[in-house]
């Protein structure tokens, strides 16, 4: 990637990737941080969606889930390295990511989630992950 603003952080077994300068500007335009975004991979439910529209130049994805898959039940300890911040623990979120691979120094490839952005999910949104909408 060569980026050297990216942030690499781990959670579980996964790997997340992100801009520090695009994450700073979805915290202020949305109130959500990529690594608080990074517990929807958790959400076995969440739903996956491939963004046809946006996928010109990479493949591109959309899902929605719930950020309280982060969180053990009754306990205030979170998985991997993600705080918790001022956020309810069952927001449902809207993310978009793109997957790519890495190259360590190592070698090694690693597969990586990209952030590109995550909000809140609208009553839409959240309509399709308890299921109102088919």
């Amino acid at each position: 990637m060569g980026d050297e603003r990216a942030v690499v952080f781990t959670l579980g077994d996964m790997v997340f990737v992100y801009d520090e300068e695009k994450n700073r500007k979805n915290i202020q335009k949305h109130g959500i941080s990529f690594r608080s975004a990074a517990r929807v991979f958790f959400d076995y439910d969440r739903i996956e969606l491939y963004d046809e529209e946006n996928s010109e130049m990479e493949d591109r994805y959309n899902t929605i889930g719930d950020t309280s898959a982060g969180y053990p039940a009754g306990g205030s300890t979170v998985i991997g390295n993600v705080s918790r911040l001022d956020r309810a623990v069952n927001d449902i979120l809207f993310v978009v990511y793109t997957e790519r691979e890495r190259k360590e120094q190592n070698g090694i490839v690693t597969e990586v989630t990209r952030f590109i952005s995550a909000r809140m999910a609208t009553n839409f949104e959240r309509g399709l992950y308890y299921g109102k909408y088919v």
